[in-house]
């Protein structure tokens, strides 16, 4: 990782700016020259302000001056979430027997996060091990989250909502989801595509409550779906929603039309290659079979 001020330098000379551009009014010409050769460090406040005369966020100064390279625990996480998604469990389980009894906090957290996606795939109860409750009191003892609290919660609390060993009310951690969430979004914009997160967490919720039997709670969520501003969402959250929304129809709607959603979309992902989860299938497999039980239980 290189000293903030060489980083500093090496964007202003990509972007053709003059230090006068950069610096005027934040630090002297003779401070900004030993700045950008390493010598001076500089306080957080005037370091923001410099960025923004760059026009460069923090996270992607970030990521330049780590050699342009992800932090840690996003670099595990990206590691670990592509997995998953491809089915690489083999491979996923090897991670896990070489980090699980690391010392490291970030380490274990996302240890914690690989182990319960890999016991919650084949099993609905399980022990919590030290990893996995880690990471969850880190996520529960704060009210606030960053981005990337939302993005393990979005795929781990519904999951373990109604695990016997650690009781969790959906309906309050859907609210301060849905808090945490909404500081990040502007009237015109979802610049860090949290509407993405949402919409994994309420798709988990809604699948949580059918397999729970809690029908009456599936059948009011639909609103959570209906409220998100499409022109907001992005082109993979967007087919997520409509998923969900046929899946609500299967089971509390006109199934028929249910049913030609749910093939339009998996007739949309074979065309196109989309980067929807690879359980796509699986879950309308189930959700059509589930449907009809339910449906057929009603007329008795």
């Amino acid at each position: 990782m290189e000293k903030v001020g060489i980083t500093v330098r090496k964007i202003r000379l990509i972007k053709g700016m003059a230090q006068k551009q950069v610096y005027a009014g934040i630090i002297s010409r003779s401070f900004a020259n030993r700045f950008e050769s390493g010598e001076n460090d500089i306080q957080s406040e005037k370091l923001f302000k410099i960025l923004n005369n760059l026009a460069i966020s923090p996270s992607e100064f970030q990521y330049i001056n780590n050699s342009y390279k992800l932090p840690l625990i996003d670099q595990l996480l990206t590691k670990i979430n592509y997995l998953y998604e491809t089915h690489a469990f083999s491979a996923l389980a090897h991670w896990l027997q070489q980090h699980q009894d690391s010392n490291n906090p970030q380490i274990q957290i996302v240890a914690g996060y690989a182990e319960l996606l890999l016991i919650t795939f084949s099993h609905h109860n399980f022990p919590l091990s030290r990893n996995i409750k880690i990471m969850l009191y880190h996520l529960l003892d704060k009210k606030n989250w960053t981005l990337q609290e939302i993005k393990l919660v979005s795929t781990i609390i519904p999951s373990i909502a109604t695990h016997q060993e650690f009781k969790i009310s959906i309906p309050r951690i859907t609210e301060q989801m849905e808090q945490n969430c909404a500081k990040y979004l502007t009237k015109y914009a979802d610049y860090f595509e949290v509407n993405n997160e949402l919409i994994n967490y309420y798709g988990v919720v809604l699948q949580t409550y059918l397999n729970d039997s809690a029908y009456s709670a599936a059948y009011k969520f639909k609103e959570k779906f209906i409220k998100l501003d499409d022109q907001l969402l992005d082109w993979n959250a967007s087919i997520a929603k409509q998923l969900w929304l046929a899946i609500w129809e299967l089971y509390f709607g006109d199934f028929k039309l249910g049913k030609q959603k749910v093939t339009d979309i998996l007739t949309f992902k074979k065309l196109f290659n989309s980067k929807i989860d690879l359980n796509i299938e699986s879950i309308i497999s189930v959700r059509l079979k589930t449907a009809k039980t339910y449906r057929k239980n009603l007329l008795k």
